[in-house]
């Protein structure tokens, strides 16, 4: 995904326009934190080894800290039972900006952390239940809703839910998009994804299955189940444009504070925030990409309204 969006951002014709459009009404910080990430996007497109070989001392530091603090304290209890600090997977797929980052939620005002607390959260790519545990636990005194399209992935997460003794996690094995549908999704791995955009980006061989799925929107979910939606973390693979389209009115509505993936493509990458803006719902926004290893897997979009 890197070097798709390095190629556009290095080639596109239109690219000043798209960066003044990401960048107004950004704070001089926020401004930084992405200008870095499509700085570093660029130069990865553009030398020969597709990486970056000088990293900022606080970035080895934390690179360094990852291991020893995190993965070096995940253990292998059985062949179906991981744990790492009291969180317990029926695989051992425990992610950084997960586990160790917890989402880096803190990137929120208090207020805003202070408030989500006592209202719904919406998880949508719920994978295999990883975020809603987090969630659970340290984040939302309500109800988390986690929505997972794929049937492998949903199976892991109702093992998470049990080993993890979770009692305000509902798990749905839905998609959300637009409109109600069925699709296929195309599974690689651990990730799959129904965006075509993001598809064309990956290998053929890369896919291991397509699974038939439902879709539904969330307006229509929301409305049905009379959920107060405090929160909406979406990481659904490039597939969020579509999803933001079901659920303007739950946005509108209840100004949840948000926390969009941006990084799986570039229409994704520069499009979301001016489209959010759009809506004139009075959304404030903070990019940010967890020290990880990676270029810009995790980049997200924070959004709140203060």
């Amino acid at each position: 995904m890197s070097l798709s969006v390095g190629e556009y951002i290095a080639t596109s014709p239109d690219i000043l326009e798209k960066i003044q459009r990401l960048l107004s009404g950004v704070a001089p910080k926020e401004a930084i934190n992405i200008l870095q990430i499509i700085k570093r996007l660029k130069d990865i497109y553009q030398n020969t080894i597709h990486s970056i070989q000088v990293l900022e001392q606080s970035e080895i530091d934390a690179l360094r800290a990852i291991h020893t603090d995190f993965y070096d304290k995940i253990l292998k209890i059985n062949d179906e039972a991981f744990v790492y600090a009291g969180y317990f997977l029926p695989i051992n797929h425990f992610e950084a900006g997960v586990f160790y980052y917890k989402h880096s939620l803190d990137i929120f005002e208090s207020s805003t952390l202070d408030s989500i607390r006592h209202r719904d959260f919406i998880d949508v790519g719920g994978f295999i239940g990883d975020s809603a545990i987090i969630f659970e636990k340290e984040f939302c005194d309500k109800k988390i809703y986690t929505f997972e399209a794929t049937s492998v992935n949903y199976n892991l997460m109702l093992k998470t839910l049990k080993l993890n003794d979770s009692k305000r996690i509902v798990p749905i094995n839905k998609g959300l998009g637009a409109k109600s549908s069925e699709i296929e999704i195309s599974i690689a791995g651990s990730g799959s994804t129904m965006s075509d955009a993001t598809k064309s980006l990956w290998d053929s061989d890369t896919f291991q299955k397509v699974e038939r799925v439902e879709i539904i929107t969330l307006d229509s979910y929301v409305e049905q189940h009379n959920i107060d939606v405090g929160f909406i973390k979406v990481d659904i693979e490039g597939f969020e444009q579509e999803f933001l389209k079901g659920a303007k009115e739950t946005i509108k509505r209840f100004k949840p504070a948000m926390l969009i993936s941006i990084y799986h493509n570039a229409s994704d990458f520069f499009d979301i925030k001016p489209l959010i803006e759009s809506w004139n719902l009075g959304y404030t926004f903070k990019f940010h990409k967890p020290v990880d290893g990676n270029i810009s897997i995790e980049t997200a979009l924070y959004c709140e309204v203060l």
